[in-house]
């Protein structure tokens, strides 16, 4: 049994499970300059006032001015400049 098995067994139906479960997209919000998506799937659409993010069986749509694609991994990135809006599809 893997580390990660043993902390989800532990937790139980703790509200720690969920975070726990490394698939689950993740997504913060830092006021209205930064998006930070973890665990998503692929960028659908990059542009500098719209960006779309698969994230599992949704779509991250973030909306605003001046977006910047800040750093991006194969799971997680970040986005940058002045956020409008974020809705999930």
């Amino acid at each position: 049994m893997g580390f990660g098995e043993q902390l989800r067994r532990q937790a139980g139906d703790s509200f720690l499970a969920e975070d726990l479960n490394m698939l689950t997209p993740r997504i913060e919000i830092w006021g209205n300059r930064r998006v930070s998506i973890e665990n998503h799937e692929g960028i659908l659409e990059y542009g500098q006032e719209m960006m779309q993010i698969k994230c599992g069986r949704m779509v991250v749509k973030i909306c605003g001015e001046d977006l910047e694609l800040r750093s991006a991994t194969l799971t997680d990135l970040s986005v940058t400049g002045r956020i409008v809006s974020v809705e999930l599809i």
